[in-house]
């Protein structure tokens, strides 16, 4: 089956980003990527075809937070300037959300094209940080404080890691304040472990925090 293709006119701020996490599905070719900032406001995505094509297309938000006038979302036949109207990234009028990701599809009539745009929308910056901390050979399990900006509203996935195997396990704790590790109890001499927090946002960009996890030596 023969199957015809839309042309993006990619405007300057545009680029093409292979290293961002999905949280969609990309439908057809991801043929650009637009970064906006956390404000409110808009871009023209210029959109041309292949004059002997006679296709009909659409542009169409999979998003909420994006907009299109009613008339940039009637199916067109001709080069068109798309106009895309964006949201602020923020939950109060005080408060900004962390970076997010929106996703437009260009798409002809006859459903043989559907391509997609991807929109990132900074936001908040995130930050970790955990503190040192130093327990007794007979303990078994600590709590290591944990300072960020993530709340319960907004908190990502975490990973929890240790690059030595006598601790066990860590997990969040739903105060929001701390973690808690567990490990073996110490019959020899000091040690220290590295422990590690992290998450990958929207736009696959890592955060991550460690702090050092040390161990007594036994008091004869």
């Amino acid at each position: 089956m023969k199957k015809n293709y839309l042309f993006v006119i990619l405007a300057a701020a545009m680029m093409i980003c292979s290293c961002s996490k999905e949280v969609i599905e990309v439908q057809g070719r991801l043929i650009a990527t637009k970064k906006v900032s956390k404000e409110a406001g808009s871009f023209m995505l210029p959109i041309t075809v292949n004059e002997t094509s006679r296709l009909v297309w659409r542009v169409r938000p999979l998003d909420n937070w994006l907009h299109l006038s009613e008339a940039d979302q009637n199916w067109k036949q001709n080069a068109y300037n798309v106009t895309v109207n964006y949201d602020s990234n923020q939950s109060s009028a005080q408060t900004f959300n962390f970076a997010r990701v929106g996703y437009l599809v260009v798409e002809t009539y006859d459903g043989f094209v559907a391509d997609t745009v991807k929109v990132m929308q900074r936001g908040l910056t995130p930050y970790m940080e955990l503190a040192n901390v130093e327990v007794e050979a007979s303990m078994t399990e600590c709590e290591v404080a944990f300072n960020s900006n993530l709340t319960d509203a907004c908190r990502p996935a975490m990973t929890f890691s240790a690059n030595e195997d006598w601790v066990e396990s860590i997990e969040y704790l739903n105060c929001g304040t701390h973690m808690l590790v567990k490990f073996s109890a110490n019959s020899g001499a000091e040690r220290q472990a590295e422990l590690t927090v992290a998450f990958t946002d929207s736009w696959g960009e890592t955060t991550e925090a460690k702090c050092v996890l040390t161990q007594k030596t036994v008091v004869e």
